[in-house]
């Protein structure tokens, strides 16, 4: 908490807080500079119990509970789990001893995000309270209350042999040909694609380098990264960063991949991957044919995409030489031979007219910015709603979430899981089996399988040997 921020963080704290009636709220959260009776807010969410291993918390005070959020009066807590507590205006120091050994955390209040002060008492999060102390803490919806093994009787239950058997997520190698199927799941190849490799081939052979010209090397076997959106299956690959392009299939909803959207997917732009570049691939293959860096920037006409060229080639003293022309021109021409691409009117604010267009068809907004598109029967006349995930996210809010949602909805809760799946450790058991499950039942096999193979690839299957590159992936069980 910072200085000088009481009275303000007391009031988020206050508008954020749930209970049954807004009188009961009315009672509540002043802070240690403001003493006062209990309130009917602290009355109600005395109903919440906790235990310490096994034994009922020996407090007075009540659970507070701030959104999905619960705090545990802090001294009370930790001294019933053999923690020794020492208080400063602006320190406190936690100390757990052992003999020959004690570990000591200092908590500096103003750096502290998850310690609240309500009527002179310090409440903490109960999982970070968890995280401090190195014990188990859990939420039980049914009775109510919250649990906590301490690492002490953890280390006894595991001596008696009660820990719970762990069954470990099997792993196996994946060959070229696999990975292509985890790639493509339901479809068939995309022509235009298996043509334009055959292309690179025939120019590779004849000394020609097709790559440079057109700015990517097309692929059927590359797994996506962890971030490749899990209906997204990549087929080009720019070499740089890990960027590429792939179909976006909609959640299997695109009838053949000649259809389907084209994204670029830049691993390295962690709040928004994915963005969508083309309407399908043969209008890709027209804009790089011209230049492929019209894909990103985002120009109002041909002026000025001509004006920032001409600056760039200025500034880093840029220009082709003879052999990169002959190249550039030789590819091209064999592209437009052999693929016949479609003409594009206005090629220099195509892809910026694309995005806007997607941006007008997306019903359900997600957290990556792709959004939702697919419009489903059995949502006719129905609301589409949103949930945001978050650490603290609980089984019942969400078993509430998936009972009541779109179909369109829930698509977008798999988008942002996904999005999130390797910043988030729920705290809460259970939230990742729900959501796999629920897609399961809505037969999303194929963005189950990319969604796991991509998480484990992201440098393994550049390490390509003389033969057969191999990747260590989880293959989703059925």
């Amino acid at each position: 908490m910072k200085k000088g921020g009481l009275e303000s963080e007391a009031m988020r704290l206050f508008n954020q807080v749930k209970c049954v009636s807004m009188i009961a709220l009315c009672a509540i959260f002043l802070f240690s500079a403001i003493a006062g009776s209990p309130s009917a807010y602290a009355e109600k969410v005395s109903a919440i119990q906790a235990f310490i291993d096994g034994k009922l918390l020996e407090t007075n005070k009540p659970v507070i509970v701030e959104g999905r959020k619960r705090y545990l009066p802090m001294r009370a807590a930790l001294e019933q789990m053999g923690w020794k507590v020492d208080w400063s205006p602006d320190l406190i120091r936690i100390t757990y001893e052992t003999p020959g050994d004690s570990t000591t955390h200092y908590l500096y209040l103003e750096e502290e995000s998850e310690i609240r002060f309500v009527e002179h008492t310090a409440y903490i999060e109960m999982y970070y309270l968890g995280d401090l102390t190195e014990s188990e803490l859990t939420w039980n919806d049914e009775s109510f209350s919250i649990h906590i093994r301490t690492t002490e009787q953890g280390a006894k239950d595991l001596e008696e042999g009660s820990e719970e058997d762990l069954e470990e997520t099997a792993h196996q190698k994946l060959s070229a040909e696999e990975r292509v199927k985890a790639n493509y799941g339901k479809y068939e190849a995309s022509p235009t694609l298996q043509s334009l490799i055959e292309l690179y081939g025939e120019l590779e052979k004849e000394g020609y380098n097709a790559d440079n010209a057109l700015g990517f090397y097309p692929s059927t076997d590359q797994l996506g990264y962890f971030n490749t959106p899990l209906d997204v299956i990549p087929f080009g690959w720019t070499g740089m960063d890990g960027d590429h392009y792939g179909f976006l299939t909609e959640f299997g909803t695109v009838s053949n991949l000649e259809e389907a959207p084209i994204v670029m997917v830049s691993p390295m732009s962690f709040d928004q991957p994915a963005f969508v570049v083309a309407n399908n691939i043969r209008e890709f293959l027209r804009i790089v044919m011209l230049d492929s860096s019209l894909l990103v920037a985002e120009y109002d006409n041909e002026e000025q995409y001509l004006e920032e060229m001409a600056a760039f080639e200025e500034e880093y003293d840029y220009e082709e030489t003879d052999a990169e022309r002959k190249n550039n021109r030789m590819v091209r021409e064999s592209l437009e031979a052999k693929l016949h691409p479609p003409a594009i009117g206005d090629p220099y604010t195509y892809s910026k007219k694309v995005r806007a267009e997607r941006a007008k068809r997306i019903i359900v907004p997600t957290q990556d910015q792709l959004g939702v598109t697919n419009v489903h029967p059995d949502d006719a006349g129905k609301k589409h709603t949103s949930i945001v995930l978050d650490e603290y996210i609980g089984r019942k809010e969400l078993e509430s979430f998936l009972s009541t949602a779109t179909y369109a909805s829930k698509l977008a809760l798999f988008r942002d899981y996904h999005f999130n799946l390797d910043d988030f450790i729920y705290r809460e058991d259970g939230i990742d089996d729900m959501i796999v499950n629920e897609m399961k039942r809505m037969a999303l096999n194929d963005e189950l399988v990319r969604m796991n193979v991509n998480r484990f690839s992201d440098d393994e299957y550049e390490e390509e040997a003389e033969g057969e590159a191999e990747t260590s992936v989880v293959i989703w069980s059925e």
